[in-house]
């Protein structure tokens, strides 16, 4: 990749101050647009110090439609910056090259560390993909391999590209990646060793023009590999099945009955309800038991198959990968005990930000449910949300945009429920409708942007109230 001597960085959060800072490091010109006003964008520390660094601050409203007359030659786009907004269209249009954070920092790792020096295990899914790469971190570090987290958990690949140990021996380096569809949307070379799909439904329809591009972006994980890359496909999933006919490497396949079901597969993880299985060629053999596995829910089971068969191909040895499953306590905001009090168990699961991941969360507890839902709808399908609360909801408490259609629900499938101003509100309400034994779940099945700056700020907020309601 040749850097041009003017790009546009697209978006001041976390991904785009990494991007600038790469870029400035190596003698770009950069202009930094933002669509917040100037005098919010500033408070963070390191918008300030890009500034005072040289970089040229374009900020509110209307920012990037002013950035189509500076016509910079490159532009990278965060990930929260649809590639289908007029505005992008125009800049397009107007002859600018438009990549993402993900495209941007994978050439830099190739032009400047080599391809052979780094194993590129990446991992994209509707849902389970957070804690799918946990898990495989976990397990190759517990191998000890040098290992890098990265991506859409908080820590943008851009970041690393300068602190890579250039003379490290104990190559090559496992890089782990989060990788969402907004991400994948604008990669065009990027290529992962090994790239894994954990589930495939329909989200984000306010990001992508249709569920087809949504699909087609997520198939782009497979895109650029090779003959002798893997892809590691939960066949649990009909989603992830379908994604098999866009792989052109070799295929790990990871399901419950894949073992019986796929008598031709010779690389597949399964379990028989105990032990989780694994074979790589002709090689059968144990690597762990669901029971020291403390993650609940069928769903999270899923999850680290395809964790563990992603680990295996990386390297990682089996009596490693058993340890790190023994010691894995889960990834905040999803499916976390937060506190009990009188009996009642409050779990925080703010990252089931889809009407499926509500419902796997509502499905991981045998006990009563006393489910705080709503927010922000991404235009999901509720069907499998509709099913999943019959019989299993004892209530409902109803926040955000979302609550009203939440209330109709809940009246078809005759739940008792009621509507809450903000989350203070809805847990005391929750704990007024539950009793010892039962489960108050906040697992959402919305965006959080209605009501709060992140899903992971609704979560500490649900765990502030419950602090307070313990109080």
């Amino acid at each position: 990749m040749k850097l041009t001597e003017f790009v546009a960085v697209l978006g001041l959060g976390v991904s785009g101050c990494a991007v600038a800072e790469a870029l400035l490091k190596r003698g770009s010109k950069v202009v930094g647009a933002d669509e917040a006003p100037a005098e919010k964008i500033l408070q963070r520390e390191q918008v300030k110090q890009l500034v005072a660094q040289g970089v040229e601050l374009l900020a509110g409203e209307g920012a990037f439609w002013r950035l189509a007359d500076l016509r910079p030659k490159l532009a990278i786009l965060s990930p929260g910056i649809s590639v289908h907004r007029e505005e992008i269209k125009a800049l397009a249009q107007s002859g600018t090259k438009i990549i993402g954070e993900v495209e941007f920092s994978y050439q830099l790792l190739v032009n400047e560390f080599g391809r052979e020096k780094v194993c590129i295990v990446a991992v994209t899914g509707t849902k389970g993909k957070t804690t799918t790469v946990h898990l495989i971190a976990e397990m190759l570090k517990a191998s000890g391999l040098t290992t890098i987290l990265a991506g859409n958990v908080g820590t943008p690949l851009a970041k690393f590209v300068d602190e890579l140990p250039k003379d490290k021996t104990d190559l090559p380096i496992r890089l782990v990646m989060e990788v969402s569809s907004f991400q994948l949307a604008t990669c065009e070379t990027f290529r992962p060793d090994i790239a894994a799909l954990t589930t495939l439904f329909v989200d984000h329809l306010d990001w992508h023009a249709d569920a087809e591009d949504y699909r087609r972006s997520k198939a782009k994980i497979f895109a650029n590999q090779r003959g002798d890359d893997w892809a590691v496909l939960n066949a649990d999933n009909a989603g992830a099945r379908w994604m098999a006919q866009f792989v052109r490497s070799r295929i790990l396949w990871c399901g419950k009955e894949v073992a019986a079901s796929c008598p031709y597969c010779t690389h597949w993880v399964s379990d028989d309800g105990e032990i989780v299985w694994a074979a790589l060629g002709n090689e059968k053999f144990p690597v762990a038991r669901l029971s020291e596995f403390m993650l609940r829910g069928e769903h999270n089971h899923q999850n680290l198959r395809v964790a563990v068969g992603s680990a295996l191909l990386a390297g990682a040895r089996p009596d490693a990968i058993a340890d790190a499953v023994r010691n894995f306590k889960g990834v905040t905001h999803r499916l976390e005990l937060v506190g009990e009090i009188n009996g009642v168990r409050f779990i925080n699961d703010s990252a089931a930000t889809t009407p499926d991941a509500a419902a796997a969360g509502i499905r991981s507890f045998d006990a009563p449910v006393v489910l705080i839902a709503g927010g922000r709808d991404k235009g999901g399908n509720w069907d499998g949300f509709k099913k999943a609360m019959k019989g299993r909801i004892k209530a409902l408490v109803a926040i955000g945009e979302f609550a009203d259609k939440l209330v109709e629900m809940a009246k078809e499938a005759e739940v008792k429920v009621t509507k809450a101003t903000n989350m203070e509100d809805a847990v005391q309400k929750a704990f007024e409708l539950a009793s010892s034994g039962d489960v108050v779940l906040l697992s959402p099945g919305c965006a959080s942007f209605d009501m709060f700056a992140s899903y992971a700020q609704r979560g500490e907020k649900f765990r502030e109230a419950v602090q307070n309601l313990r109080r």
